[in-house]
């Protein structure tokens, strides 16, 4: 047959690869018009990465979820012994032997907690145990002003019947009477001994890792192949040691002064036991933002069964707010500024995302876990972009924009 006549089955089409080298092999602009574009090895690549590590992120998510039981105890262990790493280097420069050292730390931070909780059980447990008549109170106080204002509404009949049916009823008030707590006490009894479990296993490896914590770190450096590693490791575990210990010193030292204000104006208003809402502003104030507004709740709850009237509950627990406010705006930014250099959204969404995880630990761990995160997330160049998301100094000289304006919406400033 020759090249010249038809081929039975149709005209043949001459596959040929272009050679390497050839200028067709690469390139979306150098592949003729009418011939399809390879897909580039490279995207597929940055895909299959990108869909690998989302899959490994929420793998992780799902176990610390899981293993929280596990893993409170261990990073609270770990974020003590950074910060009381420093007093029982001080404590060993004395020539005191470093067990000795870690246990007197432990002791005394114990001792002094142990201490504060038992001179404020009593006084928890009478509010604890007059809670059910305190809130029939509230109810009362607030309907009391709700009445006048309900008069006009065509609810009003029917919400007097209820309350009526419900006062006439022996059964209920016998109820509320009688119950002598708000929590039940097998329940108490069972979280009781869970928490003493919880702060024992807090302790003791808060005490290995104090005194044996430091041969772990070293057999985990000779794994590394070179010294720069090692002294990249060694500058970024000061770092953090540094960020956290800073903000939980600063932090305490702010929150025990704020306790000790309040105290004073509870105690100048007339409240009951100003002593427990000075220590409870102090501990409620480790959770930014949140913290100040729970416990402006529990301060008007408290006060409106304490006092007659609506308006002076109103006004107690303004007075809390207004105290807390203030250390909010002026003094912790003044003092913290350096040390949390982020805003109130990622420092709400933290607490959002580890109280999810880890329940009320994780509210109180948010922060320190945050700078811990940033420190950690500044160390590698594909998450460096979160930890300036988290507050880490760019590095190197950056273009300059022109920031968001508050009086004109983002569109008009693009």
């Amino acid at each position: 047959m020759s090249e010249n006549e038809p081929h039975p089955a149709g005209p043949r089409a001459i596959i040929c690869p272009p050679p390497p080298g050839d200028s067709y092999s690469t390139g979306s602009d150098r592949y003729p018009p009418g011939s399809a574009e390879p897909v580039s090895r490279g995207v597929t690549d940055r895909w299959l990465r990108a869909m690998v590590t989302t899959i490994a992120v929420i793998l992780c998510l799902g176990v610390m979820f899981v293993a929280a039981d596990l893993l409170v105890p261990i990073v609270i262990a770990a974020i003590a012994y950074l910060t009381l790493r420093p007093t029982e280097t001080r404590l060993c420069r004395f020539g005191m032997p470093r067990v000795v050292a870690s246990g007197t730390v432990i002791f005394t931070l114990f001792a002094t907690l142990a201490l504060i909780i038992s001179l404020l059980y009593s006084p928890a447990q009478r509010w604890i145990d007059a809670a059910p008549r305190s809130l029939a109170r509230v109810r009362e106080n607030i309907q009391s002003i709700a009445k006048p204002l309900t008069t006009i509404d065509r609810a009003d009949s029917t919400i007097e019947s209820a309350t009526s049916a419900v006062d006439k009823s022996p059964q209920e008030v016998k109820v509320s009477l009688e119950k002598p707590s708000m929590v039940d006490e097998s329940t108490l009894i069972n979280q009781t001994g869970r928490w003493l479990g919880f702060v024992a296993a807090i302790a003791v490896l808060t005490f290995f890792m104090l005194s044996t914590g430091d041969d772990l770190l070293n057999r985990i450096l000779t794994l590394l192949p070179s010294g720069v590693d090692r002294d990249g490791v060694l500058e970024r575990i000061g770092e953090i040691q540094r960020g956290v210990g800073t903000y939980l010193t600063q932090i305490t030292c702010i929150n025990v002064g704020l306790g000790v204000v309040v105290t004073l104006v509870m105690w100048l208003i007339g409240m009951p036991t100003p002593v427990l809402w000075g220590v409870m502003a102090t501990l409620f104030n480790y959770v930014p933002y949140v913290g100040a507004l729970a416990g402006t709740a529990i301060v008007f709850l408290a006060a409106a069964s304490t006092f007659d009237t609506t308006y002076r509950a109103a006004a107690t627990a303004f007075a809390f707010w207004l105290t807390t406010a203030v250390e909010g705006q002026f003094v912790t930014p003044a003092v913290l500024g350096k040390t949390l250099k982020v805003g109130p959204v990622v420092v709400l969404v933290a607490v959002a995302f580890w109280g999810f995880l880890w329940g009320l630990p994780g509210v109180f761990l948010a922060v320190p876990l945050l700078i811990v995160q940033r420190k950690v997330f500044s160390s590698f160049e594909a998450t460096y972009a979160v930890a300036v998301v988290l507050g880490e100094e760019p590095r190197g000289v950056q273009e300059e924009s022109e920031p968001v304006q508050e009086d004109q919406p983002i569109a008009e400033t693009a």
